[in-house]
Formats: C-alpha cells, structure tokens, sequence
C-alpha cells in the first residue's frame, strides 16, 4: 500500500510539473481569477501547504494498515486497496487547483476517511468485539497506547461473554460412535439444551467439580467448589458509581426448566426419560477440550436430584513445593523415599489430595535404580506410573491382597507401594516385609499425622513391631486461596493470633480476609484454588513413644519435640504470608472430625465393588 500510495503522489507531481511546463512555454497568464486572496505566493501558504501534507501522511499510514488488517482478516486486500488508494491523489490534486484551501482540504480529509468508514462497517460484524475500529473502545485503545509510555494504565471494559469459555455437550458413554451420536442428536432435539449447556457453562465458570440439581418444588442447584459446597452466584451490578459490584446467590429455577434440563442430561447419557436411581457418563468440551462427567439419578417423592461430577483439568506436578509443602519437609520426604527399607505413611481425611501426593511421591522416588511394584484393587485401579509394575487382587474374582502381595514378591522388588489400604491382614504383610529390609510406601485415610499411626496399630500390630519399621508419617490438609483480587486487608489483627505467632502488630505484615461480595475472578466466592498444608511425624522419640505405648497427645507431643510442625501452625504460616484467611483455617481443621472406629481398615471382602472406571471422553 506504501509503494501504491508513493506511486499515486508521484503522478500527482508530475501532472503539476507538465503543466507548468506547459504554462511557461506559452507564458504566464497571470494571476487566475479568484487566486488574490491567496497572496504573492500563488496560494502556497505554510498552514495549508503543511495540512495537505498531512492528510497525505495520514492517507499513506491509514492505507498501508488497511492493507495488512484485510489480509490477515482474509478480507480481499486487494479491493479495499483500490477503495481507499484512489480517492485521494484525485482529490489532492484538486486541492492544489481549487483557488480556495478551505474547500480543497476537507474534500483531501473526505476522501481520506469515507472510505474508511465503508470499511469498518464492513469489516466490524466479522471481527471480534475487542477488535473493532472506529468505535469508543478502539478510542480507548489508541489514547491507552498514547498515554502508556507515561506510566497511566487505561483499562478496556470486556463485555462478560468475551470472557467466557465455550462449553459444548458430547455423548461419550456409548458403545460406538454410531450410538454416541444417536444420542446426542436426541438431546440436541430436546427443548432444554440450550438452558443444559448454560447449566454445564456455569459449572466450568465457577469450577465446580460436582454439581447437583433438584427438581422439587422448584429447581435448586448446589456446586461444590474447592470442597465446599454452595449456590451459584450471579453478579449484582452496582446502583450507583460509588458502590462495588456485588456477588449474590442465584434464584431457584421453575420445575419445568429443571425437568427439561434432566430430560437433556439424561437423552445424552443414554438414560430412560423416567425411573429410578440410574447412572451414565458423557462429557463437555471446554473451548475445545474433553472433560469427563458422571452422572447418578436419584428420584424421590418429591422429584428428581442428579449428581454430576465433572472431571477438573489436569494439573502437573513436579515437585512438593507444587503442593505448598515448607522446604524442610520436603526436603526430608526425599531422604525418607531414598530409605532402603521400612514403612512411610501418608494420610489425608477423604478429598484431602491423598492421590496426588500420594503419586507424586512415588514419581520422584528413585524408580529406575529399585524395583517398585504396586499393590492394587482391580476394581478401583489408579492411575498408572512407569517403571511401577501393578499386581491387582479382586474380591470377585477371588484373589486377596496378601495372595497379590505373594506374587508381586517373586518379581523381588526393593519397593511396595499400595493406597488407601483397609485390609488387616495386607498391612501386617507389609509391615512384615519392611521388616525384612522392603521400603513400604502406604496410604490411608486419616485426619492428621498421629491418628493415621493409631490406625495402624488398630489393624492389630504390635507397638514395637511398628515402631522398629516405621521412618515417616505425613499427613496433610486442603486450604482455599484467597482471590487474589478482591481479598480485605483485617486490621488489626486479633489479639490471640498476635500470641500465636509471637509477634506484634508493627512486626505483623498485612493479613486478610474474604471479600463478603467477591469478584468476577472468584464468582462471589472470596476465595480461587487450593493449596495443602503437612505435617511430618518423624524421628527417634516418636518411635520410643509408639514402642512403649504412649497415647495420642503424648505421641503429638514427642513428634513436636522431634522437629514436626503441627498443621495448625502450617495453616497459621499461610494467613501470615496472606495466602489464606484464619477464617479458612479453622474451617478446614475443624472437619472431618476424628472417628477412629468407623475409619479402620476393614477386611477387603466385606468391601462393597467401586463401580467401573469412566469412559474416556472420545
């Protein structure tokens, strides 16, 4: 577009220079009727003369943008080059001849922007929102990129649906492709799928995991988000410029909607219309990527209630400062994975993140110099881990899991691991092998460090056999994150909080609490992930304790002496570092609360089998 434009300016000046060839050929006329008023000068005044050139600039920068915008955007660079390109060398020249400026310059700055404006009508509806010229947000735009160099930051409003993700059903629980699309062609004809995808969009929005509806009276549905279960929210918009948006919980829905959102849910997992308890699976995409969904129908007097459990997106670990472990600990658990034999426990209360620990403590052990082998329950397999060789037992098939830790034993490995284990008789013969010189690397649900080594020895082990084995048990709590948008600074802080940490108010730094009406970041939560908090029962005086029998607070006592931070005071380091509120803290320490009897391990074959695994989403 530069070069067309220069070729353009070009021709201008040659036509002017021919004819005043010309002209001096046949003599000076004189002074053209109607040029008096332009002066000795033959009208080449400096304000004029500079505006001309102006607008020619102007022209030349507009057309070359013109040009790159309508190829990237695919829009026949070619003809938007002709519309723009020729207006404006013609109306230049007849600038230069009309006898008065002002007349000639606006038809210069006309041809300059018409068509433009053509253009942008044109081009606008196929652009993205934030994309669009010539509107108040491409002027916010430009004086933002003006001003920026100052140090002012102007911030564009985004309109909310730019912000969302787009979320799309898919069947995904059938026996074919065929059957899938059966299926979702059947949902797809149903009147409620619109208001379904908008049910499922909000869930994404608010990251919930599971989400429940109930079709009663009216239709209620619950999320349950970073553990907590709660409403949805909806935004609030402020009365007024000096009030703050506000977050609110969504009013209930009409039962009519509700049963036509379940009659969607359920055509796409290939459920009957009516029933009773039922289960399927299907999926969502989330700008274009599968997640899975489980889906249990449960039907009542009342109505219908259907539990939906959404698969979360896949997050990596490394290392255990990932999970917000303190480096002491952390540096402590790789010494105790690299122990050549004896047993390491980890426990964490049910939905504590015990799996992902769990795994990532097996993924940064040493596999490739030892042997490992896992112990597993072919009903309810974890997820596979290389260089770790999986032995299953099956209640219904008859294996036990001492009978697969006996052929898991043949291979001679230097290290067994096994999760979440119930049965009496599998952890005696582990604690046996690690006895015998195995590292035993086990998991189990428990509410902190000391109540899952009571659990051990309420599988009937003794105390000093456990004591003479055991090198670690880590235990560990989740916490929400405070947004960090929207979080309120608590001054001053409480007085008990100020004892705890043994410090004053000058040495405090900022502590925070919850916003109470939140943030689009959060959805009116206050609050946006996770992270955990450990504690490492670990050392000499704990074991004397386990030898000789010591209770509870005696062993949380000689652990503490031994060098173990408490969760509590893990929890209280994270509301110092503004990471959490004390609020959250004492949430997540409060529940679940102990109950010993109904957690032991109990024999696998009175277990009830888990349901298969999920279909992965196609």
């Amino acid at each position: 577009m530069t070069r067309f434009a220069s070729e353009g300016i070009a021709a201008a000046l040659g036509l002017t220079l021919l004819s005043g060839m010309a002209q001096a050929a046949e003599g000076w006329p004189g002074i053209t009727p109607g040029w008096e008023d332009r002066g000795a000068g033959g009208g080449l005044s400096i304000v004029p003369l500079a505006i001309w050139w102006l607008v020619i600039l102007a022209w030349i920068r507009t057309g070359d943008w013109l040009a790159r915008d309508a190829t990237q955007h695919r829009l026949t660079p070619a003809f938007w080059s002709t519309v723009i390109g020729l207006p404006v060398p013609l109306a230049a020249l007849l600038a230069w001849w009309i006898p008065s400026a002002w007349i000639g310059i606006p038809l210069m700055v006309l041809a300059w922007l018409v068509p433009v404006i053509v253009y942008a009508v044109y081009r606008n509806p196929k652009v993205a929102a934030n994309e669009r010229i010539l509107t108040v947000g491409h002027a916010r735009r430009i004086v933002a990129g003006i001003v920026a160099p100052l140090g002012i930051e102007i911030s564009e409003p985004i309109a909310e649906e730019e912000l969302l993700p787009r979320v799309e059903l898919v069947a995904a629980g059938g026996k074919d492709d065929s059957e899938n699309e059966a299926r979702l062609a059947a949902a797809t004809g149903l009147p409620g799928f619109e208001e379904a995808s908008r049910t499922m969009l909000g869930a994404v929005v608010a990251r919930a995991t599971t989400l429940v509806i109930d079709n009663a009276a009216e239709s209620s549905i619950r999320y349950e988000v970073d553990g907590v279960w709660g409403r949805p929210k909806v935004r609030q918009p402020p009365k007024g410029w000096k009030e703050k948006e506000a977050w609110v919980d969504a009013p209930p829905s009409s039962r009519a909607i509700g049963d036509a959102v379940a009659a969607v849910l359920k055509a796409v997992c290939g459920l009957p219309k009516a029933g009773k308890a039922a289960a399927g699976t299907f999926a969502i995409k989330v700008d274009g990527k599968p997640r899975n969904c489980r889906m249990a129908v449960r039907s009542g007097a009342a109505g219908e209630q259907l539990q939906i459990q959404i698969e979360a997106p896949a997050v990596s670990y490394k290392k255990f400062a990932d999970l917000g472990m303190a480096e002491p600990v952390a540096k402590r658990m790789a010494e105790l994975l690299a122990a050549d034999r004896g047993v390491l426990l980890l426990s964490a209360p049910t939905g504590g993140g015990l799996s992902t620990s769990f795994d990532l403590a097996v993924e940064t052990a040493d596999r490739l110099l030892r042997d490992f082998v896992s112990i597993e329950d072919a009903a309810q397999p974890p997820r596979e881990i290389q260089n770790v060789k999986p032995f299953r037992f099956d209640a219904r098939t008859g294996v036990t899991p001492t009978e697969a830790v006996a052929q898991a034993m043949r291979e001679y490995p230097r290290v067994i691991v096994t999760r979440d284990v119930r049965d009496k008789e599998l952890v005696g013969e582990l604690v046996r092998l690690a006895g015998d010189g195995q590292l035993v690397i086990l998991s189990l649900k428990a509410g902190d460090s000391i109540e899952a080594i009571g659990k051990l020895l309420g599988c009937g082990l003794q105390p000093k056999q456990l004591a003479a084995v055991l090198v670690g048990s880590l235990s560990q709590r989740l916490v929400r994150r405070l947004c960090p948008k929207c979080r309120e600074e608590v001054a001053p802080p409480p007085e008990q909080f100020l004892a705890r940490v043994r410090m004053t108010v000058e040495q405090l730094p900022h502590i925070y609490k919850a916003s109470a009406e939140g943030c689009r970041l959060c959805c009116g939560s206050g609050y946006f992930g996770r992270t955990a908090i450990f504690e490492l029962s670990s050392g000499e005086l704990i074991r004397r304790g386990i030898a000789a029998g010591a209770a509870a607070d005696q062993l949380r006592q000689a652990a503490v002496k031994d060098g173990m931070r408490p969760l509590r005071d893990a929890g209280i380091q994270l509301v110092v570092d503004g990471v959490t509120s004390l609020d959250e803290i004492q949430r997540a320490l409060a529940a679940p609360a102990p109950a010993a009897k109904a957690a032991a391990p109990v024999p696998a074959a009175s277990r009830p089998a888990a349901p298969p695994p999920k279909r992965p989403a196609t």
